[in-house]
């Protein structure tokens, strides 16, 4: 890759470089939730997710992060209401409803970024959204 980083007590200290091709591999991970979040919709199956994303993080020139990982079958993780985390997307349908957690990752360069995201499927019982509500807000 050409990027060199310090190690300093176990702690990989990135080049400037590498923090740019971390940061735009952020901006893919970014796009990619987007698009997932937009598509979110009663009806839509995970596997249709992951397609999605997938085809935005392999449209940015990147590589999704989770896909053959350990034999993960998937380029995200959707987990829906009872699931905790690391769901493998399939044929389940979104629901009006339904709660979703989503985990994205994409590969640039050789460096990952990842990010989780959880969002409503249509209307959403008024608990289900104060809680989407305030753990969003804990992260600004």
């Amino acid at each position: 890759m050409g990027l060199t980083a310090e190690r300093t007590g176990g702690i990989t200290i990135k080049s400037p470089a590498e923090l740019d091709v971390m940061r735009r591999a952020g901006r893919v991970v970014a796009r990619a939730q987007e698009n997932v979040a937009r598509a979110a919709l009663p009806g839509v199956t995970t596997a249709e997710l992951d397609r999605i994303a997938e085809r935005t993080i392999r449209e940015a020139g990147a590589v999704p992060s989770f896909l053959g990982y350990h034999g993960f079958p998937a380029s995200i993780c959707a987990s829906v209401n009872e699931e905790i985390v690391h769901g493998i997307p399939g044929p389940r349908r979104l629901r009006e409803g339904d709660v979703l957690s989503v985990d994205v990752g994409a590969i640039v360069d050789g460096l990952h970024a990842d990010s989780a995201f959880t969002v409503a499927v249509g209307r959403v019982a008024e608990g289900a959204a104060d809680l989407i509500d305030a753990t969003r807000e804990s992260l600004l």
